[in-house]
């Protein structure tokens, strides 16, 4: 039994090893591999949208209520742990014999990197400097980019923030 349960979990590392990397004509995502988060929590629109497109043409049309933008969604902030990233989320609620290890490969991926990399580089940051860094951009500069480290990717709304009050790595998301 213990045979066939190492070479189920041995199955899955080579399965979730064998996906092939995006090709050059897909776009990557904003805050994948690259270390990069996005500029806001949506990715990048077109030059116009259709709804911009819309409220220009009723704009123009006399005596038309003029639209306005939806109200912004409410956002909650969690801190950047194993648990947070895209990469496994689908399996949460099943379990099974070959399930269990790939999800606790994914938890120790996502913990390697926020617990094994980002905390020591930042306490040694800490330790040179004085202080934690004093922004985002500095976080990424001196922390995520001088270390070389890539963060697991979000799913889509969600975004790093790094907040320099305490310290600590955090994942921007809509509030549930």
């Amino acid at each position: 039994m213990r045979s066939l349960t190492l070479l189920v979990l041995l199955l899955a590392v080579v399965a979730v090893g064998c996906v092939p990397p995006p090709s050059a004509s897909e776009p990557a995502s904003p805050n994948a591999s690259s270390g990069q988060a996005p500029a806001s929590t949506s990715a990048a629109a077109p030059a116009a949208s259709p709804a911009t497109s819309a409220q220009a043409v009723t704009s123009s049309i006399p005596g038309a209520a003029p639209q306005t933008a939806p109200p912004a969604q409410p956002t909650e902030r969690v801190e950047a742990k194993a648990g947070v990233a895209k990469k496994g989320r689908n399996l949460d609620n099943e379990t099974g014999i070959v399930v269990e290890p790939v999800k606790q490969l994914f938890a120790f991926q996502e913990k390697s990197v926020f617990d094994l990399q980002i905390k020591p580089a930042l306490n040694l940051y800490k330790a040179s400097n004085g202080s934690f860094p004093k922004s985002h951009e500095e976080f990424m500069a001196k922390i995520i980019k001088a270390n070389n480290i890539k963060l697991p990717e979000l799913p889509a709304g969600q975004r790093y923030v790094y907040d320099p009050k305490t310290g600590k790595l955090m994942v921007e998301r809509p509030a549930k």
